[in-house]
């Protein structure tokens, strides 16, 4: 069988809107650390020009696979910049009607590839690769919608309460369709000639992860700390039974060893993940190391196991990339497990964070494709 992205147009062609993209995500990390310079909380806008803007636009591309975006699609990324700011200056009227717009844009494109009801979801012979950015599009187009009601809510009618249910939690929500699109990733990268057998992980990772992230947010807003942990630990068994597939039937390109770390950097938010709830759970734990695991979760998730999926999307065609991978794949994990978190309480190495991560991403926006033969080809993947 086939892989299910065929002919996939890249964005790497693209260069006006790669440049916008380097930029985008750039500014993103950038404004992690900006309120230790301007006391202000930038979080939303890190959170947003990251997730939303570049994620949001990078799905939607993918979904088209034209050449040339469409005009919705520029449309979307012009928008989400425009949203960004609005809630981060907690313009929520104006914010509330705009992520309707943008829930109505990307619920156009997903119409155009995909049923309004998924009714794939529930059929065996639909590549999981598919089902994944179908899932991907649909959480970002509900996420949208549901974001305009909690704003209504929260700051408006106040139809019911949680404590947890706030804005900045809620919010956090839109790293979740750019997750999907990695997985979706990930499994068009899987060899057609195993076991029939295999595809009940496929299915059983599909079901396992989108209703555990559901559930768990559930418990999130609820605050039933046992539940949440239960929630997260099977989530984390869900993540190493795909690395294993993913190790085992993975095709040997260069744009596995960087899938499989962006793997292990999803197992560290999930171990991180753990971590924080039983701190939670005990009671009266250290405020520093509290918000240390909490920023290493964070910055794991967002520019560690997000960032790998879609550097593969924005280059698709256009590798392998001339670099030594290890050093590469370590460069990205020093940056992102150390500089990074560390940065949040010291201007210096948010200086060295900002830095070095903007060197990590122009390796995937800049470097040019090595046309080699496949001995060659070995001997950059795996040096």
């Amino acid at each position: 069988m086939a892989r299910y992205y065929e002919n996939v147009h890249s964005i790497f062609e693209n260069k006006p809107m790669r440049i916008i993209l380097f930029l985008t995500m750039a500014v993103a990390f950038a404004f992690g650390y900006l309120d230790q310079i301007i006391h202000f909380n930038f979080e939303r806008l890190h959170i947003f020009l990251f997730n939303l803007s570049s994620g949001g636009f990078i799905i939607l591309y993918l979904a088209e696979n034209r050449k040339k975006p469409s005009f919705l699609v520029y449309l979307f990324y012009m928008l989400s910049l425009v949203f960004a700011f609005l809630a981060f200056l907690e313009l929520y009227l104006a914010a509330m009607m705009l992520a309707i717009v943008l829930g109505s844009i990307a619920e156009i494109i997903r119409l155009r590839n995909f049923p309004f009801f998924p009714k794939d979801f529930f059929r065996s012979h639909v590549p999981i690769s598919r089902k994944f950015q179908q899932a991907s599009l649909l959480c970002l187009v509900l996420g949208l919608f549901l974001s305009s009601v909690v704003i209504l809510n929260n700051q408006y009618y106040h139809w019911f309460y949680f404590p947890k249910l706030t804005l900045n939690v809620f919010f956090l929500g839109f790293s979740f369709p750019v997750s999907l699109i990695t997985l979706s990733v990930i499994f068009n990268f899987i060899k057609s000639d195993r076991s029939p057998s295999t595809e009940i992980i496929e299915h059983y990772s599909f079901w396992s992860i989108n209703l555990g992230v559901i559930v768990f947010f559930i418990f999130i807003i609820f605050e039933i700390f046992p539940a949440e942990f239960a929630a997260a630990f099977t989530l984390f068994v869900s993540v190493i039974i795909v690395f294993f597939f993913f190790f085992r039937f993975g095709i040997d390109q260069q744009q596995k060893k960087f899938l499989i770390s962006g793997i292990f950097f999803l197992l560290g938010t999930a171990i991180t993940g753990l971590l924080y709830i039983i701190l939670k759970m005990v009671g009266n734990y250290d405020k520093f190391w509290g918000n240390l695991i909490l920023w290493l979760h964070t910055y794991l998730s967002l520019y560690g196991w997000n960032l790998s999926g879609l550097m593969i999307i924005l280059r698709w065609n256009h590798f392998p990339i001339h670099v030594n991978t290890k050093s590469a794949i370590l460069f990205h994990w020093i940056i992102i497990s150390i500089f990074a978190p560390l940065g949040k309480k010291s201007l210096f190495f948010a200086g060295v964070a900002i830095l070095t991560y903007i060197a990590f991403l122009l390796i995937f926006f800049t470097e040019k494709t090595t046309k080699i033969s496949q001995t060659e080809s070995e001997t950059i993947i795996f040096e």
